[in-house]
């Protein structure tokens, strides 16, 4: 059998386990979210006979209508968030130079680039919905679909509300400083109110419609790229000489007075790959892509290397205007200090401030619309007891208002508990550490999986494995280095060094108990297979690879053919 006929025979099977009927095509439908945001409520048939034991399946097919420009898109938007307005100064606070910030910004496109690339040869291999999630059940299934189950965990109980509550007062503190309130007033809970208030429409947005809150995430994708333009443009501008700023020796300065403290570096990372994180969530549509194995390399890696480029020259832009001494002290508003100094009073202090707050909603309303596919695709899987009732869309609204309710309570805990003072740090690094923990598992499940699948028949990209593993050491370095003190403790610190990360872990072996209520103890009461879904999938590539691997075996002639073409698809 030929390879074209090898993948349309993928297509086609069906594999029965149990009474559990998880053929390619249908094991592809039951993972995919419906096109307009809605879930599916219909369950598939139990293996035992009842709801609790099933598989969810979704009720409808999806229409592959993602395009390469439009999944490019995808990836840019969600990856322009609060992150590249709010993180400069701190990162510039932490390394002490805009030399040495400007590295470590060129540093993250690198190894964002390095894990994208594992993540396009994962999404090619396992087409369904579910990401990371799916990725970890393939490649660390034992024991009992652990690590893919605490991150489903850690997604919904930590790093999704969690990432929202740190983008609320974001948005208070730019709306705040437009109306002209001084930085006393900008902050704590003030701006916190802000968020609150933000946070609170985006949900009910989502509750009511969820075409109006696409319709609201395409407006704030364009105002969101619009407002990273202008600062780009005018900041070459004024490098230039262009604009009548005042002059500073932000960079002729190099890199003198550059820190050397190894705590500080990981928590500049953090935030930086605060805003580098998003370019993971195309995965999570693979079932509306077209011609994945063209389409999904080229536009995670080009939303990597457009979103590096943006970041980069932004920050050159901040750092050619702004004093660092100012830079450092305007914290989450340093695009706002830029605007004024550029564009005075009425453009720089009010109008473009308020642009970037709702570039900012922009994020929180794509987190939000997002929790309904996370959510579904962990019921789909029996990750969720009663899945039906927290999962299904309601009657009249057709949105997932209990979901989207259970999400908003975990937002407002992320959100209201922390003291006041720097709570975007705090939740910054809170969720990072969970996020990237996870990523590196992913990245080095991809490199495992070459060794274990080495004919998978659905590989068409194979990633670097040198950039992998630069990837996930970084992983390890910023999931390691943030419990080691820093070299000097800040008398005035808001809260203790080790919190963040401390926290992050606490929340991820908390998972432990559900899992294994769920996953263990469940399963051995009632008989169901939780991990039908997997066992399904691998036994029905595993044919095809078996097939696959024979055929190569028993035809020399394709041996160099079938080598040329994998080089092909390397990416050096």
């Amino acid at each position: 059998m030929d390879s074209a006929s090898r993948k349309a025979s993928l297509h086609e099977k069906r594999v029965e386990v149990g009474s559990i009927n998880l053929g390619r095509d249908d094991a592809t439908r039951h993972s995919e979210p419906l096109a307009d945001g809605a879930l599916p409520t219909e369950p598939a048939e139990a293996a035992t006979g009842t709801n609790e034991n099933s598989i969810n399946e979704g009720a409808a097919d999806l229409k592959k209508n993602i395009g390469i420009f439009s999944a490019t898109g995808m990836g840019v938007s969600l990856m322009v968030g609060s992150g590249i307005f709010s993180t400069p100064a701190a990162i510039l606070g932490l390394v002490g130079t805009p030399s040495m910030a400007l590295v470590l910004w060129g540093i993250g496109a690198v190894i964002s680039f390095g894990g994208a690339t594992a993540f396009i040869e994962l999404g090619l291999m396992y087409r369904e919905n579910g990401g990371t999630m799916r990725f970890l059940a393939h490649s660390f299934p034992k024991p009992k679909l652990m690590l893919s189950y605490l991150f489903a965990w850690t997604m919904i109980a930590c790093i999704r509300p969690g990432a929202i509550a740190a983008n609320g007062p974001v948005i208070g503190k730019y709306w705040l400083y437009a109306i002209g309130s001084d930085k006393n007033s900008s902050t704590g809970w003030h701006a916190r109110g802000v968020g609150f208030g933000c946070i609170t429409f985006v949900t009910l947005i989502n509750i009511l419609s969820a075409r109006w809150s696409l319709r609201l995430i395409n407006l704030l994708t364009v105002i969101k790229i619009a407002v990273l333009l202008v600062i780009v443009v005018t900041g070459i501008i004024a490098a230039a000489g262009g604009l009548n700023v005042e002059r500073n020796s932000n960079w002729s300065r190099g890199f003198r007075g550059t820190s050397s403290d190894a705590h500080s570096y990981a928590s500049a990372l953090t935030k930086v790959f605060w805003a580098y994180d998003g370019f993971t969530n195309l995965v999570y549509s693979l079932g509306e892509l077209r011609k994945p194995e063209r389409n999904l390399p080229w536009s995670i890696g080009g939303s990597v290397a457009i979103v590096g480029f943006l970041y980069i020259m932004a920050n050159v832009a901040f750092f050619v205007v702004v004093p660092i001494d100012i830079a450092v002290n305007s914290e989450e508003i340093l695009a706002a200090e830029f605007t004024y100094r550029v564009f005075g009073h009425r453009i720089g202090r009010v109008v473009l401030p308020v642009l970037i707050g709702l570039s900012v909603l922009g994020a929180i309303c794509a987190q939000t619309y997002g929790v309904s596919r996370l959510l579904d695709s962990a019921n789909q899987v029996g990750f969720i007891p009663h899945g039906r009732k927290i999962c299904g869309n309601h009657k009249r609204f057709g949105t997932p208002v209990s979901a989207l309710l259970i999400m908003y309570a975990l937002t407002m805990i992320y959100l209201l508990a922390p003291p006041p003072g720097k709570v975007f740090d705090l939740l910054v690094d809170f969720v990072q550490w969970s996020t990237w923990l996870f990523y590196g598992l992913a990245a080095t499940g991809a490199i495992a999986l070459r060794f274990k699948r080495p004919h998978h028949p659905l590989r068409s990209f194979k990633s670097f494995h040198p950039l992998n593993i630069l990837f996930i050491s970084f992983c390890i370095y910023i999931t390691v280095f943030p419990f080691i003190p820093p070299s000097k403790v800040k008398e005035d610190a808001p809260y203790p060094f080790y919190l963040s990360p401390l926290l992050g872990l606490i929340t991820t072996l908390v998972g432990l108990i559900p899992w294994y209520l769920r996953l263990v103890w469940w399963p051995r009461q009632s008989g169901a297979n939780l991990m039908a879904w997997v066992e399904a999938e691998e036994h029905d590539r595993g044919s095809d690879e078996t097939e696959a691997s024979t055929t190569t075996s028993s035809q020399p002639g394709n041996v160099e053919h079938n080598k040329h073409e994998s080089s092909n698809h390397q990416i050096a």
